[in-house]
This record gives C-alpha cells, structure tokens and sequence, in this order.
C-alpha cells in the first residue's frame, strides 16, 4: 500500500517550481499540447505571463489600487460566494459566467486554510484563508479582463491554425495561454512570490489526496526537465 504523501512536503518542493514549468504542465493538460513545438509553447508562456502581469498593473493604474475586492466592485462584478460545487467526479473551485458574475466555492478554501494550519504551519502566512479567496478571484477577474480586451489581449490574440481545407482556415485560441495569463495576473496583483498553480494542489488535497499528488509528481516530472505524456484533467 502506497504511503500517502504529506502535504506540506508537496507544497514545499513545489514552491520552488518556476514559472515556466508551471506553464509547460499546463500545456500537458491542454488539447492543442501535441500541435505546438516546445520552444513555441516556451515563448508563449513568457508572452502569457508577461501579458498578465501587463494588465495587472493597467488596472492598479486605472483604479488606484491592488485590492481584488475593490477592484472587482469598480469592474461591477457579481461576486456570489458558494460551498463546494461538483462537476461530475471535479469540485469546481471558481468559476466567470459572462458578462459580469464570478463565483468562488468557500468550502475548499476553508478546508485549504485549515490543513495548512493542521500540517505546515510554517506555510500559514501565504496561504491564510482571505489571501487565497484573493488569489481565486483575482484570476477570475483576468477572465472578465480578457473579455472586454479581447480584440487586443495576447492571450486571446495568439492562435493556433486547426485546419487548412481548400482555401478555408480554421484557427484556435489556446486554453493554456489564458490560464497562465490569469495566473501571472493575480499573482503580480496580490503580489504573490509564488505561482499560484500551486493552489491547484492545496485546494484539491482535502477532497482527493491521491490525485492532488498525482499532479504534484507530474509538475516535478516537467520542472526537471523529463518528457510527459498529457495527464487526464482531475
């Protein structure tokens, strides 16, 4: 019988992942992963994180501050907090529903705070419960972000070409290119010194530890640099 992994273990060697890494898992979860050569996925992420943190600091300009709260209230975003949502066998964490209603699940980012407190309390200045509430929500505004920018924003700009069929063009945008976007957009807004990817595992941990350290072996697996088949989305 497999000897379950500690959780403060996980979040201690993940703390010290790069951001790049981070964006190359991400793209293992991605369909489009087997169309985009390794060096192009490489500048796409530097260009998603740099775009992100780009629009972060357009609106700390805008509107005068760094507050997800406020910023989300001057946004006119509805903020509707829930318990825990499942889809299917996933718990869903957070979710933006155009045009301006986002909502965030408080129950695993309670229990997040709690296990933290229980197994890590050397972790428990970075990952209180309002500072992780804050990181979610600031990854959903990204997403409201890119809709009004839409026309403009990198993440959103940056295709792919699907097909080529007598003359016809079909090109994609690229899920992962907005989710490191949002990322480097809520972490450069809550001045975070970690990549909030990290958040994938201390949230899910409490509902299913097995898979939680499934992705932690398989950030570790891309951080040092081994070949990764795509991984199913938990």
């Amino acid at each position: 019988m497999q000897v379950q992994m500690k959780l403060g273990v996980m979040m201690r060697d993940l703390l010290q992942v790069e951001d790049e890494a981070w964006g190359l898992y991400a793209f293992s979860r991605d369909i489009l992963n087997r169309r985009i050569l390794p060096e192009t996925k490489t500048e796409m992420i530097a260009k998603a994180t740099a775009c992100g943190k780009a629009y972060a600091q357009r609106i700390i300009r805008e509107y005068g501050t760094r507050d997800v709260r406020v910023i989300a209230d001057k946004l006119k975003l509805k903020l509707e907090f829930q318990s825990a949502l499942m889809t299917g066998k996933r718990v869903l964490f957070a979710c933006y529903t155009p045009p301006y209603t986002i909502e965030i699940m408080e129950e695993p980012v309670r229990r997040a705070a709690e296990l933290v407190q229980e197994e890590e309390p050397a972790l428990v200045e970075l990952f209180q419960q309002a500072g992780i509430m804050n990181t979610i929500l600031g990854h959903e505004i990204f997403h409201f972000v890119e809709d009004q920018f839409a026309h403009e924003i990198y993440t959103r700009t940056e295709k792919i070409l699907l097909w080529n069929l007598l003359g016809f063009k079909n090109y994609s945008t690229i899920r992962t290119l907005s989710e490191v976007g949002a990322m480097a957009f809520t972490q450069e807004l809550n001045r975070l010194s970690y990549a909030p990817f990290i958040l994938d595992v201390l949230l899910y941990y409490s509902y299913d530890a097995a898979s939680a350290e499934k992705i932690y072996r398989d950030v570790l697996g891309v951080s040092s640099g081994r070949c990764r088949e795509p991984v199913e989305d938990y």
